[in-house]
């Protein structure tokens, strides 16, 4: 494990300390903790934007492709080929 040193604030430290004791584990391994869950959180930020910005990427096809399907009711098509399915034609 490598060994750094950091600069922390005096409250900072006091926070940790009273944490620490609180559920019995060392200064250190406070700190990792407390960085493992600060990369989950930063992950999962990350990720909600990417999926923003492929839910975006979908509107924006959307809107540009909403011209093409004029007068095209998708439900009606659905429903057609349910009872296609269903009537046994396998067109």
């Amino acid at each position: 494990m490598a060994r750094i040193n950091i600069s922390i604030p005096e409250e900072i430290i006091k926070k940790v300390d009273i944490y620490k004791e609180m559920v019995k584990i060392s200064r250190s391994g406070f700190i990792l903790n407390a960085l493992e869950n600060y990369f989950k959180q930063v992950e999962r930020k990350l990720l909600e934007d990417k999926k923003k910005d492929a839910y975006e990427g979908i509107l924006s096809i959307r809107e540009m492709a909403s011209p093409l399907f004029k007068g095209w009711d998708s439900t009606s098509e659905i429903r057609k080929l349910r009872d296609r399915r269903w009537s046994g034609d396998k067109k």
